[in-house]
């Protein structure tokens, strides 16, 4: 009974087909297609194909356009892939004028190098001529004569890490641009004892970096009162003489 039972079932156990064998070229096709991938990468990285045929400068007021592209080093015909926007950034860094930089591909063949430039804050007379400083401090140029409108920086020295540079710009920054315009000289013997020139022969005893918002906000109408000196170093209690 067991027996017959157990060839019954077997009867009744559907059989199993093998699938067809898949077509050969599906076999292929995923090696094809990262063969097909990988020389178009090649191509793409390594050809003067999809390379470099024009780089652009932008942003630059008083730079020369030419000064930046040999600084820059990109090479027309370079493959684009292989243009580097943080090298070209650190390169560029070479240039004491220029404050950043920014590259942007414009595919497929363009190359735009996009400048800020430093602005004069300040200047300080040195031994070798006059230094222009932008707003951190940091001597960018040298030039025979200063700007019109760029207030001196009266102080021991000039550079972005000295505090009593970084202070005394810190007030230029501070001020309503109105009163900006009128300042013709920084005198900074330190961070906490500084002073301002304006024109018409006045002056402002600024004091200590302390409270320069404060002393800043105060300091417009104050300059509306007939006087020669100008005292803010105690903002609560402001002087005119």
């Amino acid at each position: 009974m067991t027996e017959r039972s157990a060839a019954e079932r077997a009867r009744r156990r559907p059989v199993r087909r093998s699938a067809p064998p898949a077509p050969a070229w599906r076999r292929f096709l995923l090696p094809g297609l990262l063969a097909v991938a990988t020389v178009g990468f090649l191509v793409v990285y390594f050809s003067p194909l999809l390379g470099v045929r024009s780089v652009q400068v932008e942003g630059n007021q008083g730079l020369d356009s030419e000064k930046v592209l040999q600084a820059a080093e990109v090479t027309e015909g370079t493959p684009m892939l292989r243009v580097d926007p943080a090298k070209i950034r650190e390169n560029l860094r070479a240039l004491p004028k220029i404050a950043d930089s920014q590259t942007v591909l414009d595919w497929p063949s363009t190359v735009r190098i996009q400048v800020t430039e430093r602005v004069p804050a300040a200047y300080f007379r040195a031994t070798d001529g006059v230094r222009l400083l932008d707003v951190a401090g940091v001597p960018f140029e040298t030039v025979a004569a200063p700007p019109p409108g760029v207030p001196e920086l009266r102080a021991p020295k000039a550079a972005a890490d000295d505090p009593t540079t970084r202070a005394a710009l810190s007030v230029l920054v501070a001020l309503p641009v109105p009163v900006r315009a009128e300042v013709r000289a920084v005198v900074a013997e330190g961070p906490d004892d500084l002073k301002l020139e304006l024109t018409e022969g006045r002056s402002v005893d600024w004091g200590p970096l302390k409270e320069t918002a404060r002393k800043a906000q105060i300091l417009p109408p104050l300059l509306t009162r007939p006087g020669k000196v100008y005292d803010v170093t105690t903002p609560a209690l402001p002087t005119v003489a």
